[in-house]
């Protein structure tokens, strides 16, 4: 039994050996075309000016000067787009340029600022694949629900006739309150709600992103690479 383990490994030690070259090899093969994938990218700009994906803090600082580094390891500056003050971030994944932000300060209408940034990034992009405004969202439910209860009280008052009785009061005290509650939402959606348009290319992502929260209101627009982004090919 001892002379059938000791001749059997030699063959398993290989076995091992083989499988572990197998594993190194897909490795190597893996990291190239990342690799390779990455040089391509150079060449792709990220959309923010003049800077492109991989490149590394030195580079970015090469080009802005007045960039200082920030918690993290990223860049920072201050910067004036579109009218706006804004503080512009470069983010790095292993010394590489991986996302570019602009938070920008909107100081008047945030919807007409996000539309006229959207509207300057469409003669770019084109058509956004994504817009979301989570005021209008909540209209158009609160328009179905009020829909809903109507049909509802209508319902009720021809059974009501039919019947030969008085509509339920309850009925209409539960449509006054959900047209109480609606007129509320919508004042509250005017102080509180979220713009987001989405573009994709096949190097970058492209967000423009608006909030308010009662008086507060934000924008950022972002820019970030999907390779670098992931980490992997």
């Amino acid at each position: 039994m001892r002379r059938k383990l000791a001749a059997l490994l030699p063959l398993c030690l290989l076995a091992i050996g083989c499988e572990n070259s197998q594993h190194a090899q897909r490795l190597e093969r893996r990291e190239a075309i990342r690799e390779a994938h990455l040089r391509n990218l150079r060449g792709a700009a990220t959309g923010f000016e003049d800077t492109h994906w991989s490149m590394s803090p030195d580079e970015v600082r090469a080009r802005y000067p007045e960039a200082v580094i920030v918690d993290g390891g990223g860049l920072e500056l201050q910067s004036e787009h579109w009218d706006m003050p804004a503080t512009i971030r470069f983010s790095f994944d292993q010394e590489k340029l991986a996302a570019v932000t602009l938070y920008l300060g909107p100081q008047g209408d945030l919807r007409e600022a996000h539309r006229s940034v959207a509207s300057m990034l469409q003669t770019k992009f084109g058509e956004p694949d994504e817009t979301r405004d989570s005021a209008e969202e909540a209209a158009r439910q609160r328009a179905v629900l009020s829909a809903l209860a109507g049909l509802a009280f209508v319902a009720e008052t021809i059974q009501a006739v039919q019947e030969r009785r008085p509509p339920d009061a309850s009925s209409l005290e539960q449509m006054n309150e959900r047209a109480l509650m609606a007129a509320e939402d919508a004042y509250w959606d005017t102080r509180e709600y979220t713009l987001h348009s989405r573009w994709n290319t096949s190097a970058t992502e492209v967000h423009l992103l608006g909030r308010r929260v009662g008086d507060r209101q934000s924008l950022a627009l972002s820019y970030v690479s999907t390779v670098l982004r992931a980490g992997s090919i």
